[in-house]
This record gives C-alpha cells, structure tokens and sequence, in this order.
C-alpha cells in the first residue's frame, strides 16, 4: 500500500511525540492491534506494537497492511494486556485503546518490510 509507504516516509513528524499525533492523521482508521510480548525478564514490558488497518483473519494477514510503532519508553503490558484482551475479540481497536496508545511516545515507526523491497 502507498499509505504505509507514506507513513515510513512521514516518520521524523512523529518520533518523539505521542502516538496520538500520528492516530489524528491516520486514514484509513486502525482496526486491530498486537502488543509484542517481552522476554521472561521483561514479560510486563511491551517495547513495540503492531498497528492493522484489517482485521487478520489468517496468519499470512498478520504480514499485510501493517505498521508497528516501537516504543520510546517501553509500556506497561499490565495495562495493554487487559485492554488487547477486552474487547469483542482479542486486539480489537477502540476508544480505551486508543487513549491508551495515544500517551506513549513513538521512538521509530517500521512499516511491513514487504512494502520496503
């Protein structure tokens, strides 16, 4: 997609500030979401998201029309695990993820690679 592309070109307007910044001029809107998981030392730190503009529905979907937002400051995966697992289904994007996300500042933002090469 040419979005991503144009997020991955666009990002020195969005490292270091909020992930809100970059949310109020998403189109078209984020529909799931994927907290990575840390390593046994750091299982309650969460040092990158994965951001979908689809719902995945099979495993190769996890590998499309994404981009994934690393984290200045690693997030607390006792928050987000709740958040991640609350909705309708698992990662499901709404508003208390939204202002969840929204607060944590961006160190870099990696679009798919497939869209890179």
């Amino acid at each position: 997609l040419a979005y991503l592309n144009q997020i991955q070109a666009n990002k020195s307007k969005y490292i270091g500030k909020p992930f809100s910044v970059l949310l109020n001029d998403l189109q078209p809107a984020i529909k799931f979401f994927t907290p990575s998981v840390g390593h046994s030392a750091y299982k309650n730190k969460e040092i990158s998201t994965g951001f979908y503009f689809i719902i995945p529905e099979y495993m190769e979907d996890f590998g499309s029309y994404n981009f994934e937002i690393k984290w200045a400051t690693p997030l607390n995966r006792t928050i987000s695990g709740p958040i991640y697992d609350g909705g309708a289904y698992r990662g499901q994007w709404r508003t208390e993820a939204a202002q969840y996300y929204g607060t944590g500042i961006i160190a870099d933002v990696v679009v798919d690679w497939r869209y890179n090469n």
